[in-house]
């Protein structure tokens, strides 16, 4: 086995079945030796759609594999890698790089930017693990070990190639790597020790309630809490990240929780809770409200990756969906009444209605002048979008979304799969991530929400889907600029974006499309997308000062940080 032929015989060995990659000289004898062993690879518009759709990919199958060339290749892939590497996503770089026998001081070839390890350096602040495999000796041993940090630590992972070693000889190789694998030492007694706590809290509790948070999607963990929840009766909320982490069509799902941004229905049952039991939550500045969430350090617990928190203490080295599976050895059923929050029931509104406005503790309302806008002709409402949206069958798609208002109008609809890039916030993610969830998950549709500055950066890749066979549905959203920009801030010229015929590009890239201006006519596009046997573009004009519930709220907050007008 050569070491190239190793690489692929393990990556297939943890469920990876499609690399995705853009074809470059110092990568080329990789990319003959991956058609060799049978496994294709989908060639992307650009480089930073490859790492993307990769990304995407991972979330669904535990790993996800960019295959690029060296240098413009793989630094073009960098913020991708970068996005992956911040929301946990389990994302392997592959990149060919330059022969071991010319890595010379003395030798200046193309595509090197610095010396020849500056490409490893680079990647190094972005990847759990990083080398370059220029000894075919210990080669398997460091492809191994790479591997298993990033399917381990939930993290993105770094391999380059020298294109004089791609067809060397290596050993076999030892043993199976596995996707689950966890080989640090547990505590045995610190395991029951923190679980037999949890337990005795929830037992005693009021108001217990589940916090899911998206290291349970990472970690393989949804139809653990599932069981959980089941078992002790308890309703169960996501943090912003972990919208979908925990299936939203679940009849003791709640919502998301956000602090003073969020629903306040879901913010009056956490921040009230006499046990909050978080697991996987990753706490940032939007998932918390902007650290405006009132979880009492007496009620909390933590669960994080390897450290969990039980009120003013903590407990390290504990993995977990070991904490998990303890969990659940451990709890007896409960006998309190199951909560039912079923999406629109009459105890339980419909998301989407028109959301309270702050309170004013919290987000002071600054009201300031807004300079006049080029007008715009009649326009699909965000109200109507939601309504829309919600009147779909969700178990049909996989839903992806931009940043900006496009990922906050997702908030608002249940769906069981959602892709966002929320923590991060990288424009452009939506259209090659929804190649990625396309391809990982093909009994699903992918359903695409996107403004149109983010289409403007990666729409190409909807040409890529076609090839592949994909139909995904695309809503963009044609506010005519950067709206979540506008709306932190106020009108300017460099917020506005000229607006292409989008639908003519569309059919460029061999999708159908038609504009929507009204309620009705949108309506009427979802109904002929859905029973489209192609790929499905719907331009929706939409107005930028016409936001969502989430994004009002964050305006308000951000103006009230900002001092108003005055500061900006």
């Amino acid at each position: 086995m050569n070491l190239t032929e190793y690489v692929f015989h393990r990556i297939r060995g943890l469920g990876v079945e499609h690399t995705f990659g853009i074809p470059g000289d110092f990568v080329l004898p990789v990319y003959a030796v991956q058609e060799e062993v049978g496994m294709p690879t989908v060639v992307c518009a650009h480089e930073p759609g490859v790492g993307f759709a990769a990304d995407a990919y991972a979330r669904f199958r535990g790993l996800g594999v960019a295959l690029v060339t060296y240098g413009p290749g793989a630094l073009n892939t960098l913020n991708p890698v970068a996005c992956a590497y911040a929301e946990q996503s389990p994302l392997l770089v592959v990149s060919g790089g330059p022969e071991v026998a010319l890595r010379r001081p003395d030798l200046h070839l193309h595509h090197v930017v610095k010396t020849f390890e500056s490409q490893l350096r680079i990647y190094r602040e972005v990847t759990v693990d990083a080398a370059i495999l220029d000894d075919p000796a210990t080669a398997p041993a460091t492809i191994d070990r790479v591997l298993s940090n990033v399917v381990r630590s939930k993290r993105p992972g770094y391999l380059e190639i020298p294109r004089d070693l791609v067809r060397a000889l290596v050993a076999d190789p030892v043993g199976r790597l596995s996707l689950a694998a966890d080989d640090r030492h547990v505590s045995a007694g610190a395991l029951e020790e923190a679980t037999s706590e949890i337990v005795a809290m929830i037992a005693a509790a009021r108001q217990p309630v589940l916090y899911v948070g998206v290291g349970v999607r990472r970690h393989a963990l949804t139809a653990a809490m599932i069981e959980l929840a089941e078992r002790l009766r308890m309703p169960v909320v996501t943090d912003l990240l972990g919208k979908a982490a925990f299936p939203e069509s679940h009849p003791q799902f709640a919502g998301i929780y956000m602090g003073a941004l969020g629903d306040p229905r879901i913010r009056e049952m956490v921040d009230g809770s006499d046990c909050v039991v978080g697991v996987g939550v990753l706490l940032t500045d939007l998932g918390t409200g902007f650290w405006t969430q009132r979880i009492g350090a007496s009620a909390r617990v933590m669960i994080g990756h390897d450290r969990v928190e039980v009120r003013h203490h903590a407990y390290e080295g504990l993995p977990m969906a070991a904490v998990a599976g303890a969990l659940l050895a451990k709890a007896s059923p409960s006998e309190r009444a199951a909560p039912r929050f079923g999406f629109g029931t009459a105890d339980w509104p419909v998301m989407g209605e028109p959301a309270p406005e702050p309170a004013t503790d919290d987000f002071p309302v600054i009201v300031e002048s807004r300079a006049p806008r080029r007008p715009r002709p009649a326009v699909v409402r965000t109200a109507d979008v939601i309504a829309a949206l919600n009147g779909l069958d969700q178990s049909r798609y996989s839903f992806v979304a931009d940043v900006g208002d496009s990922w906050f109008i997702g908030l608002e609809i249940r769906a069981d799969v959602f892709l966002a890039a929320g923590y991060y916030s990288s424009m452009g993610f939506a259209m090659p991530a929804a190649l990625g969830a396309g391809m990982a998950a093909p009994e699903r549709r992918p359903f695409v929400l996107v403004g149109d500055g983010a289409f403007q950066m990666t729409g190409t890749e909807l040409a890529t889907m076609v090839d592949q066979g994909l139909r995904p549905i695309v809503l963009l959203l044609n506010n005519g600029g950067y709206g979540m920009l506008e709306a932190v801030d106020r009108p300017r010229t460099y917020f506005e974006r000229r607006s292409w015929d989008y639908l003519a590009m569309a059919r460029a890239l061999g999708a159908q499309g038609e504009r929507a201006t009204s309620a009705g006519e949108l309506a009427q596009a979802l109904g002929r997308a859905q029973e489209a046997r192609s790929a499905y573009v719907i331009e929706a004009m939409t107005a930028r000062d016409d936001l969502s519930p989430v994004m009002a709220r964050i305006r308000a907050h951000i103006q009230s940080a900002w001092s108003g007008p005055a500061a900006l």
